[in-house]
């Protein structure tokens, strides 16, 4: 019994026989011994050439099958059906190796990735973690975050498999419930990590439940950095600034799913621990909106996300794809700051994925990798277990709404393509709607109208509409929009000046300001 806080350390060693190990008792019983030099010892025992990792091949069963449509072409990885390849985590070695990580707590290290999906072989690199729920790769170095700590694993002998499993941080409070869940990382230009730590089903009691928290390079440091979040399924950068992002997941006071701004300080809506007050544990208060709201009929457990980096990969450079579990499909995101805030709108973007779309990542080939998983517990309507799968432009770009920008009367649509004016200038081509969210403690919410009718959504009419000389660009005039309320735009029959149709004629935006 004991009432102040004790340490231990405990070594490892794996060894061929009894009488290997008890040569080895003498060094682990002796306390005086330095750690350093026993780590050393112990990883290279005798003297020994390590053990070559695990290779896998892929499984060919169903090789060569596509999914997608004329513009975003969707190739499925053959996976080797031992990796159990349920995707958490994914990012890129210098030498085009795809690293990833798996919710049975495994690494792989997905050689020539970015060739033909089905010649493809898989590494074994870690295995032992504990329920990683995200992979990043720092001059060439892979860490990763367990349920308990940031973890940094090192390859110290070369011989292509981790032997060193290194604790950067682990100063959140872990309970080991099923639900703490802990995301990341992410890394800034300081060298700076970012972990979000799952709020669901928390206590006040544990720390940093429900936070963002910030580590220094060098792992001494952590800090918290916003509260109320409860189970935020991706994390990352946007924007020239880089300013921190989170999706969220819907529950438990959670109308639905969202995209915050993290900014250090706020509060995002749910319960969270120690050090927020506890006498503001589980009381309504205000909180910080988000920049998008995702309806859930497009998105019911947001999850990865990254920003089209390469124009490659078609028309939307810059532009967010924000990955849904459930749905198995991706979503286009465009944001814009008003009043200093940010707020956007998101629109369908890309299906046929074989698994639930967890963990998203562009590669230097300028195409876009999906990884996926049906998680035991969680459904998902990808057919498959897990999956990894790669999306690539095709060249034919879409007619689509590309951007939208609020205007203090109404929405500014910018086309990818010019308009046919008769068709796009008829106000009865439009139709909009607005809808909001109830904050309770209960699970999700409705959706609800200007006053506040459940299922429901206020129409808004369209007063004018105003097509630019250039025909890409398209004013609707509006009557009656309201700030804090998901604005629903649905562009019936508008076609291009070729002809085409829109690839998707609806879109919502999350209305947060009205310019001045």
């Amino acid at each position: 019994a004991h009432i102040n806080p004790i340490a231990i350390e405990i070594t490892t060693a794996v060894v061929k026989d009894v009488s290997e190990a008890i040569n080895l008792l003498p060094m682990l019983a002796n306390p005086q011994v330095n750690m350093a030099k026993r780590r050393v010892s112990l990883g290279s025992a005798n003297n020994e050439k390590s053990a070559a990792p695990k290779i896998l091949a892929g499984d060919k069963t169903g090789a060569g099958r596509t999914a997608g449509d004329e513009f975003y072409r969707v190739e499925h990885f053959s996976v080797p059906k031992e990796s159990e390849l349920l995707v958490t985590g994914m990012d890129w070695l210098s030498n085009g190796d795809l690293a990833i990580c798996t919710w049975p707590g495994e690494v792989y290290v997905v050689q020539n990735a970015q060739g033909p999906v089905e010649l493809a072989t898989y590494r074994r690199f870690a295995r032992g973690l504990n329920e990683p729920l995200g992979l990043k790769v720092l001059n060439d170095q892979i860490y990763v975050v367990q349920k308990c700590e940031l973890t940094r694993l090192i390859d110290s002998d070369n011989n292509g498999e981790a032997d060193r499993y290194e604790s950067v941080n682990d100063d959140w409070g872990f309970s080991g419930n099923y639900h703490s869940f802990a995301f990341g990382p992410v890394i800034d230009r300081q060298n700076s990590f970012y972990v979000a730590l799952c709020g669901q089903r928390g206590r006040w009691d544990v720390p940093y439940v429900g936070w963002c928290v910030k580590i220094s390079a060098d792992g001494e440091r952590l800090e918290s950095v916003c509260s109320g979040l409860r189970a935020p399924n991706g994390l990352g950068f946007y924007g020239p600034e880089q300013d921190l992002f989170a999706t969220d997941n819907e529950g438990n006071w959670l109308g639905a799913c969202k995209l915050n701004h993290l900014q250090a300080g706020r509060y995002y809506g749910y319960p969270s621990g120690y050090p927020a007050r506890k006498e503001d544990y589980g009381k309504k208060k205000d909180f910080l909106q988000p920049a998008i709201w995702f309806p859930k009929k497009l998105a019911p457990s947001a999850s990865g996300f990254i920003t089209i980096s390469d124009n490659r990969f078609g028309p939307f450079m810059g532009q967010m794809l924000v990955g849904d579990f459930q749905n198995a499909v991706v979503l286009r995101v465009f944001l814009e700051k008003v009043g200093g805030q940010w707020q956007g709108v998101v629109w369908p973007f890309a299906k046929g994925f074989l698994s639930g779309v967890n963990r998203l990542s562009m590669g230097s080939d300028g195409k876009l990798y999906v990884g996926g998983l049906k998680n035991r517990a969680w459904p998902s309507l990808g057919p498959r277990e897990y999956s990894l799968d790669r999306v690539s432009f095709t060249g034919e770009d879409p007619f689509e709404v590309k951007e939208v920008r609020a205007r203090r009367d109404g929405f500014e649509l910018i086309f990818s393509q010019p308009v046919d004016v008769a068709i796009a200038q008829n106000a009865d081509n439009y139709d909009v709607a607005q809808f909001t969210y109830l904050y309770h403690e209960a699970y999700g919410s409705p959706e609800i109208d200007h006053d506040g009718k459940k299922d429901s959504a206020s129409g808004i009419p369209v007063t004018r509409v105003v097509v630019a000389p250039d025909r890409f660009k398209v004013q609707l005039i509006l009557e009656g929009l309201r700030t804090g309320y998901v604005t629903r735009v649905r562009v019936l029959d508008v076609k291009s000046a070729e002809g085409s149709s829109l690839w998707h004629d609806t879109f919502y935006y999350t209305l947060n300001q009205i310019p001045n």
